[in-house]
């Protein structure tokens, strides 16, 4: 019975042993489980939508073509020094995004006072003298604008753009006092003037993308604001030319830098990787 014990045994681990070494021959042959299907991954896009903006700057003002009807009246009359200081704005608006190259708002912009001054004399060979003026020009700019953007580096987007729209200007506190020999103590003052100009501007600049919804914006614009017309001076002492008015050509070169805000939705990223066996 010992010999027939052990013989049973021995049989029994020769077939668990043949039954392992078929298995792992079947499971060799089994053809490959399939790869994971490949997930394409979205272009990243720009998107468009509805924005707002807010700009602050600084106005480097200029004028040309400076005239006055003194020049029709008084004999010996000659232009002298003409200038204009600069001033800082500041402005906002809501525009839209139409697609990744292109967009467009209306803004708004109140500049401060620019302080005018200039210079007249005159010499008919027997009198002789000068008058000194000094106002403040004050200006709100309206402008529907243009953008082309020139594509994005690392964030950053160039654009370049064009406004048109309506400046309207004042001609505030106009002053004129005699400072020559023969009309010494002179004195004369304007009242206020308000004018509506057409306005266009031409601009370029960079953008930084802070978040999917916010962009800070660095530029610099020339803009052209029309004719700055005063009304007629009124002398307190006898003066030559009768309500003299003063008009010149205003310009600006702006610096300016501002933040845009758009309300569309950012897009969603893509789903995870998830493979189940």
């Amino acid at each position: 019975m010992a010999r027939s014990s052990g013989s049973l045994q021995a049989f029994i681990l020769a077939g668990a042993l043949a039954a392992g070494i078929a298995g792992t021959a079947f499971a060799a042959d089994m053809p490959a489980l399939p790869a994971p299907p490949m997930v394409e991954q979205p272009a990243p896009e720009q998107f468009g939508g509805w924005y707002l903006r807010g700009d602050v700057g600084y106005g480097f003002d200029q004028l040309s073509n400076f005239s006055s009807t003194a020049a029709s009246f008084v004999p010996g009359f000659a232009y002298g020094t003409s200038g204009i200081d600069g001033g800082a704005f500041v402005g906002g608006g809501f525009g839209y995004q139409l697609n990744n190259w292109f967009r467009g708002d209306i803004t708004a912009e109140y500049r401060t006072p620019s302080h005018y001054s200039a210079f007249e004399t005159y010499n008919n060979g027997v009198t002789s003298g000068g008058d000194a003026y000094s106002a403040y020009i004050n200006s709100t700019v309206v402008l529907a604008n243009g953008y082309i953007d020139l594509g994005t580096w690392y964030g950053v987007t160039p654009f370049v753009g064009a406004g048109i729209g309506t400046a309207f200007v004042q001609f505030h506190n106009l002053q004129d006092v005699g400072t020559g020999p023969d009309n010494f103590g002179a004195f004369g003052a304007a009242p206020d003037a308000n004018k509506i100009n057409l306005a266009w501007a031409a601009m370029a600049g960079l953008d930084y993308a802070i978040s999917p919804n916010w962009k800070f914006e660095v530029g610099y614009r020339y803009l052209d604001m029309g004719r700055a017309t005063s009304n007629g001076i009124v002398c307190t002492v006898t003066c030559g030319p009768p309500l003299e008015v003063q008009s010149f050509h205003l310009t600006s070169q702006d610096v300016r830098v501002g933040l845009r805000y758009t309300f569309a939705e950012a897009p969603a990223p893509p789903p995870p990787l998830i493979t189940k066996y």
